[in-house]
């Protein structure tokens, strides 16, 4: 018989709520009013940037209750926290940057998708300034801290909203990923990280991260992932990076087939830094995935490498400060020290630098997609290691681009990923895995990663709750 759904410690992912709702002994009021009790428990919590008050979100969570058809609400009163990227009317939006704060008069066409599906936002939550960073450290809002030790970074950009997720106050978190922004801090605090094929998910017509951003949700589980990106995905004639099959394009996992290839970075061009924890945690988890059906295939990691360094050590710099270039040049000083240097790095390219860039990187996407033709999936590591938020900020733009080792190639080359958990280290933190597909593959690596998260088990989070199932 299943346990009564407890306010301290119920689980938020989607099947447990929705079973609980269904059988009529819990109301959506009634895990919101939960919901901030958590977060009043917590106290000063740098995850958030603005909250929804208190009596709005509970009196948007009756309204769903009056609902006449909530079947056909597939979010049906599920705690939702939106990355400070994303404009919601009334509230203030900020990017993680106090010069930039304003106040939006208007909800991003994303965010209304997920509020018309049921969620109830709880609130805005804190991030890398404009996107530049996956480390959670760069923004004017307080630094959110690994729900696991408090010394630790978050990992970024989409850094508030990996603790709320993994903290059990919200159900999902819509964040950013151009660079493994949703992925990274989901790696960290032992939750999942989807991020689709580019042009699947509407940008919306804009992005601060950039043209090989993608919009990307975290979730306590991979069944809650893909059930929000479905969601979301559309063809949008606004978007130009829109694809038109995305209107037909079907999310589903589905069972692995009895046997299959999956490669992996070979030992000699493996990176870890130094953590050997970590990469014992990941070799750990090829005989797993053989177990499974898998048979190992090692390839040379060091294109993926190369097409990583290029996202932020190349031309393809230029289009950060393109896409912030009025506000950059007028507020330069207002901007965290790394996010300032990083961004000015654009500056400094030309045209004929860009256009050189692109030729490069049109090579590596040949050479790559050629190594994957002939395996079912890629798995990497998330990240190769993690880090204090003091040893962030002794360095924090090196060690940022070690953290986006895995993760930094992946939207230049148009690929989709999915990072899960993979267990601890000795030292109680969290490391992810991911597996990343060819374009249009979603459908594929959510089906892996579904079966490595039944396959591992762990709990969701830190919130100690078990896989619902």
């Amino acid at each position: 018989m299943t346990e009564p759904w407890s306010p301290g410690t119920g689980s938020l992912d989607f099947i447990t709520l929705h079973r609980a709702y269904a059988s009529g002994g819990l109301t959506p009021s009634r895990v919101v009013d939960a919901v901030y009790d958590r977060i009043a428990a917590r106290g000063d919590d740098p995850a958030w940037i603005s909250l929804v008050p208190r009596t709005e979100a509970v009196a948007a969570a009756r309204s769903l209750e009056s609902h006449a058809d909530r079947d056909r609400l597939p979010l049906f009163g599920l705690p939702l926290s939106v990355k400070d990227s994303f404009d919601i009317a009334g509230m203030m939006t900020t990017e993680g940057c106090r010069a930039f704060a304003h106040r939006a008069d208007s909800t991003d066409p994303t965010v209304t998708k997920l509020l018309d599906a049921g969620a109830i936002v709880i609130g805005k939550t804190n991030m890398d300034q404009f996107g530049v960073g996956i480390n959670g450290t760069r923004t004017d809002y307080g630094i959110p801290r690994c729900v696991f030790d408090h010394d630790y970074i978050s990992g970024g950009s989409t850094s508030g909203g990996g603790v709320t997720v993994a903290a059990g106050l919200v159900s999902l978190a819509l964040g950013g990923d151009a660079a493994g922004s949703g992925r990274v801090p989901a790696a960290l605090n032992n939750i999942v990280g989807l991020k689709p094929t580019p042009g699947l998910v509407s940008l919306g017509g804009r992005s601060r991260a950039g043209m090989s951003a993608s919009h990307t949700v975290l979730t306590l589980t991979v069944a809650d992932a893909i059930a929000a990106t479905r969601i979301l995905i559309g063809y949008d004639p606004e978007d130009p990076q829109s694809r038109p099959e995305a209107d037909a394009f079907a999310l589903e996992a589905e069972p692995l087939p009895r046997a299959f290839r999956f490669a992996v970075p070979s030992t000699a061009t493996r990176m870890f830094f130094g953590d050997i924890e970590a990469e014992r945690l990941f070799d750990a988890a090829i005989p797993q995935l053989e177990a499974m059906g898998g048979a190992a295939v090692p390839l040379d990691y060091s294109p993926f490498h190369a097409v990583a360094k290029m996202l932020y050590e190349d031309a393809f710099i230029a289009r950060r400060y393109a896409n912030l270039q009025s506000f950059y040049d007028e507020h330069e000083a207002a901007l965290h020290p790394a996010t300032r240097t990083i961004v000015g790095w654009g500056r400094g390219y030309s045209g004929a630098d860009v256009f050189a860039a692109q030729h490069r990187l049109a090579r590596y996407r040949r050479m790559i997609f050629g190594m994957l033709a002939d395996v079912d999936v890629l798995v990497t590591p998330t990240t190769p290691t993690t880090f204090t938020v003091a040893a962030m900020n002794d360095d924090n733009i090196a060690r940022n681009a070690e953290l986006g080792t895995y993760t930094n190639f992946v939207n230049l080359l148009d690929l989709c990923a999915i990072a899960v958990p993979n267990g601890m280290r000795p030292d109680g933190k969290p490391q992810g895995i991911s597996f990343v597909g060819l374009p249009m593959q979603d459908a594929r690596i959510t089906s892996f990663a579904a079966a490595w998260e039944r396959q591992r088990g762990l709990t969701l989070g830190a919130t100690g709750q078990p896989l619902p199932p």
